[in-house]
Parts: C-alpha cells; sequence; structure tokens
C-alpha cells in the first residue's frame, strides 16, 4: 500500500517556503496551483504536496529565464 503525505494548506507553504499568503492565494485564483476549498464562507484551502512542488517548478522556472 502507498503511502500518502496528507495535504497542506495555505499558511503551511507560507511558512515552509517563505512564499506571501497573498502570492499563493493568487495562484490559487488563476488556476496556477489547484486546491480544494473547504466548505464554508471562510473556508481553508487543501493542497496537495505534488501541486505544491510543481507550481513551486514552474515559478523557479520562470524566475531563472
Amino acid at each position: 500500500m502507498p503511502k500518502t503525505t496528507p495535504p497542506t494548506s495555505v499558511a503551511a507553504i507560507v511558512t515552509e517556503h517563505g512564499i506571501a499568503k497573498r502570492t499563493v492565494i493568487a495562484a490559487i485564483e488563476r488556476g496556477d496551483l489547484k486546491a480544494e476549498k473547504l466548505p464554508g464562507r471562510t473556508g481553508a484551502y487543501v493542497i496537495q504536496h505534488r501541486d505544491v512542488e510543481k507550481w513551486i517548478a514552474k515559478r523557479e522556472a520562470k524566475a531563472s529565464v
């Protein structure tokens, strides 16, 4: 049985990678970073680690051009 990593949050991305919260939210809203929103008016976003890693890799590739 493959080991799965639990999803992460916007706050965790901010803390672990030093990326501004607004940057992460904007990427989600643009569709650049895949995320699911929990129910409710103030529901948090849930993001899979593999999607975070893909998004960060794309950001770094763009920055190095």
